[in-house]
């Protein structure tokens, strides 16, 4: 009776030992899955900004273009969500998505900024509401240049007020392509330009500070 008791207890703890690797693989299979959809994300906004560029140089329907920056604009909402819902934050993860935002909003700022003044479409107006849009972008170029090619290459996290403004450069780029064609949209594109360039300013010398302090830290803390 008892050796029968002996081996019931072994069987019974070779089930549950099964059952939590079962159980540790799916975790690590579902957590390696959710890892790959931001990463995936960032790949496909950096693959719709040259989807982009051709049709702005091909002279795509401006709808079209605008459909196509809408869902690229969208990819950076949702691999931030997942990646805070999932835990998969990570500073490779961050590095990638700062990337892939700086790729699209340069990248199709001077496509727009080239072919649409060669067609004649772009005035002053414009140009003066895309650099409210890119004010940010302007702003901060010079120290994460500096930091990429001397610094430490480790990047802040984003505060707030960088979250707002990349949502509302999110709406006041397909306005200001739309106002390119369709006047109307010049009320909707100013307004917008002008909250960017409010908080744009404001998060370019956040990040800035921030930049410093965090690279100034590190090289105390190799000392």
């Amino acid at each position: 009776m008892k050796r029968l008791n002996r081996v019931g207890q072994k069987i019974k703890d070779k089930t549950n030992k099964i059952k939590q690797k079962a159980k540790y693989v799916e975790q690590e299979f579902k957590k390696e899955f959710l890892f790959n959809i931001p990463t995936f994300l960032n790949i496909l906004r950096i693959l719709l900004t040259i989807v982009i560029i051709y049709m702005i140089i091909t002279n795509k329907s401006i709808i079209a273009v605008v459909v196509v920056f809408a869902i690229a604009a969208i990819t950076d909402f949702f691999d931030g969500k997942i990646a805070r819902a999932y835990k998969l934050v990570n500073p490779f993860g961050a590095k990638a998505d700062m990337l892939a935002d700086r790729i699209l909003w340069v990248s199709v700022a001077l496509c727009m900024l080239i072919v649409f003044s060669m067609q004649g479409y772009f005035k002053s107006i414009h140009l003066m509401q895309l650099i409210f849009i890119m004010s940010r972008e302007i702003i901060a170029a010079p120290s994460t240049i500096s930091y990429l090619v001397f610094g430490e290459k480790v990047f802040p996290p984003a505060r707030y007020i960088a979250k707002l403004t990349t949502f509302l450069q999110g709406f006041a780029f397909p306005c200001l392509m739309l106002s390119l064609y369709y006047p109307i949209w010049f009320y909707a594109s100013l307004p917008l330009s002008l909250a960017v360039l409010i908080t744009g300013t404001i998060s370019g010398f956040f990040y800035i500070r921030d930049l410093g302090k965090l690279n100034e830290g590190n090289k105390n803390g190799k000392r």
